[in-house]
């Protein structure tokens, strides 16, 4: 697995990694384990409906449970999209951390080890306050219908373990290699460049490294400043 220290900024970085063609779930076997097993095989389904209602657009006449549907996945879509690393760092072994060639390979690890005890810490937050949510709102199951508040909050309580438990092993069950990066480290200067540059700097760092996504990234972080 390769894994992309990304510099947006000066002194900002955000590790990366492609999108898969499926996400992973929890490789538990055993009768104690059917209950979850289904939370997040159904977790995994509504993920990947959302991916795909994000690139459509939705039936002017189409029945309200169908919009509030879609509108859920596509929410829960957004809400775990920065999370796809730590799912699939939860059953790698090795990892390569392949990062900007100005940075030395201990400051590249120290940065690497610090962006997942945040991960872990936030995640561990926020599995526990969805998780109480979920439970507060699960008195809603007497009304017809589906329970959409609880499971909206199931879901993102599902998402934030499997986080969880990447970054964990992500922290003391991987085995990381290091390799500098000439392109990345050109991503430095992005941030004084004018919309149009910045946008053909992505690309070109892009294609060099064969990352697809990557200005769906610098776009999100952008965003995240304005």
């Amino acid at each position: 697995m390769d894994v992309f220290l990304v510099p947006l900024g000066p002194d900002r970085h955000e590790l990366y990694c492609e999108p898969v063609a499926s996400e992973p779930a929890p490789a538990e076997d055993g009768g104690a384990r059917s209950i979850w097993r289904r939370v997040t095989d159904t977790f995994r389904r509504a993920v990947k409906e959302g991916e795909e209602a994000r690139h459509q657009t939705a039936a002017p006449h189409a029945p309200p449970r169908g919009r509030i549907r879609r509108w859920l996945t596509r929410r829960l879509a957004e809400a775990v999209a920065e999370q796809r690393l730590l799912w699939r760092l939860r059953t790698e072994p090795a990892a390569t951390l392949i990062h900007p060639d100005d940075l030395a390979e201990g400051r590249a690890r120290d940065l690497t080890h610090a962006s997942l005890r945040s991960d872990l810490d936030k995640h561990r937050l926020w599995c526990v306050i969805d998780t109480a949510l979920a439970v507060a709102a699960a008195p809603l199951t007497v009304i017809p219908g589906p329970n959409l508040p609880a499971y909206y909050f199931v879901f993102r309580a599902v998402g934030h373990f499997l986080s969880m438990r990447g970054a964990q092993h992500g922290l003391s069950g991987v085995a990381w290699t290091c390799r500098p990066s000439t392109p990345l480290t050109t991503l430095r200067a992005i941030a004084g460049l004018d919309d149009e540059a910045r946008a053909a700097r992505v690309d070109e760092v892009g294609a060099a490294l064969g990352l697809e996504h990557l200005a769906r990234l610098v776009e999100g972080a952008s965003a995240r400043e304005s």
